[in-house]
């Protein structure tokens, strides 16, 4: 019987001593470094393996970098059709590297409808397909109809490839106060200012129709993107009417940012990552994004005016060891004497508010902070409160106007809802006006 129990204590140490071996050979992947990948085996169960290979960061016949691999890692998980991925490196006899990644992926259909209410009437449905080609594409719609107009989107993403297609028509009055303050317009309502703001200069009722074309492409950190546009304005006070068409073309250059909604996460897609998600970082981690553009639009294009703006944005994310992040960007616009309607607006200079009004200008610059506090982190979501302070002037007839607001988010993550829900709340310290709003995500209830 003691030599039994000698043997078992003998067996079960052994084991100990290998799994803890196999722990620190996967923990230690610098090890690997400099040796060639001989062979990338890929089992999945839907998506075809080459989609999955395309988006691997190595390659057959290329020396291992563990910096390389973890992000490798980080774009399978990225593409949001996976519940479970698995990955492990072995060596071969000749001392080279074979990887091996199982993944269990599937394919996921989701629809979502929204209706807002009170001063803000509207309607919005969306509907997402992703991975029923098994190539892992995502193909969305999404149409809103409110007080002030329609807006239909369609839009899909391949491999490195993203397309979409929008209309927008608004009928709407665009209301003109002191010190150059301009009701903000949208589907959704563009009537917030005028319960607040009393007496303004004048308001002018106006139609636009725009129809845009956005394609892209992605290479490694990269992306290029071309937006043609049609834009039709009609005003009661014929200022500015006629077609403001354009031409974007731009670049973005993104690192270690957070990507984009996880539609498939109802089904149970997209959480590979989920267990990483909760853990702590062994180290800060810095993100970054810079994107610029330049707009034109001529008359001999078939445009009415002379439009040029140059745009550029730097945004940078710290995430801190406890994954709570400090979130900063900065903004610069020059519409070079554009029509105005092609002004810069502090609107799209501001990231976190939810402002009732704005102001335009020939140029300006925008910049902000917010702090995202991740109060309770569990497998059921994610509760968090984001401070925010923004900050954005725009200068015009000689003279310099200002914009700025605080407030805070109050949001809740769940894993398996794709938008976070909760409330913004903004207090605008110019002109001295509170807001708070419902939110869904991508700013659906306003």
């Amino acid at each position: 019987m003691k030599k039994v129990k000698k043997y078992f204590i003998l067996c079960l140490g052994l084991i100990l001593f290998w799994q803890n071996i196999a722990a620190q050979d996967n923990q230690n992947l610098s090890r690997y470094n400099g040796k060639i990948i001989q062979k990338i085996q890929i089992k999945t169960k839907r998506v075809d393996p080459e989609i999955v290979r395309h988006n691997f960061l190595l390659q057959e016949g290329e020396l291992f970098e563990e910096g390389r691999y973890k992000r490798a890692i980080e774009n399978l998980h990225n593409m949001r059709i996976f519940k479970k991925l698995d990955f492990k490196v072995e060596r071969t006899p000749q001392d080279n590297l074979i990887i091996r990644i199982k993944g269990e992926d599937g394919a996921y259909i989701f629809p979502l409808a929204f209706i807002s209410g009170g001063g803000q009437k509207g309607v919005g449905l969306t509907l997402v397909e992703g991975n029923y080609l098994k190539k892992g594409e995502m193909i969305y719609t999404f149409m809103g109809f409110g007080d002030d107009g329609i807006m239909a989107i369609l839009g899909g993403a391949y491999e490195n490839y993203y397309a979409s297609i929008k209309f927008e028509n608004l009928n709407f009055y665009r209301r003109f106060y002191d010190h150059n303050w301009v009701s903000i317009k949208g589907i959704f309502g563009s009537d917030k200012d005028k319960k607040h703001f009393e007496n303004p200069l004048a308001e002018i009722y106006q139609k636009q129709d725009k129809l845009s074309l956005t394609l892209a492409r992605t290479k490694n950190d990269f992306t290029i993107f071309l937006t043609p546009e049609y834009f039709y304005l009609n005003s009661a006070d014929k200022y500015n009417n006629g077609i403001h068409s354009t031409v974007t073309l731009g670049v973005n250059y993104q690192k270690n940012m957070r990507r984009s909604i996880n539609f498939g996460s109802l089904m149970g897609y997209g959480l590979s990552d989920k267990k990483e998600a909760l853990t702590d970082l062994p180290s800060c981690k810095l993100g970054y994004r810079l994107t610029s553009s330049l707009q034109q639009g001529y008359k001999w294009a078939g445009n009415d005016y002379k439009i040029l703006k140059l745009y550029t944005e730097a945004q940078t994310n710290i995430e801190f060891k406890n994954r709570n992040m400090l979130l900063l960007y900065l903004k610069w616009q020059n519409s070079f004497g554009s029509p105005f309607e092609d002004k810069v607006q502090t609107h799209d200079l501001l990231d976190y508010g939810r402002h009732l009004r704005q102001r335009y200008g020939r140029q300006g610059v925008g910049t902000g902070f917010s702090y995202i506090w991740y109060i309770l982190r569990d497998n059921v979501g994610l509760f968090s409160f984001s401070p925010f302070y923004e900050f954005a002037t725009v200068y015009e007839g000689k003279h310099y106007y200002n914009q700025s607001g605080v407030g805070a988010n109050l949001s809740y993550q769940f894993w398996r809802f794709p938008f976070p829900v909760g409330l913004n709340y903004t207090y605008g310290l110019n002109d001295h006006c509170h807001q708070v709003s419902f939110i869904v995500g991508a700013k659906f209830g306003q």
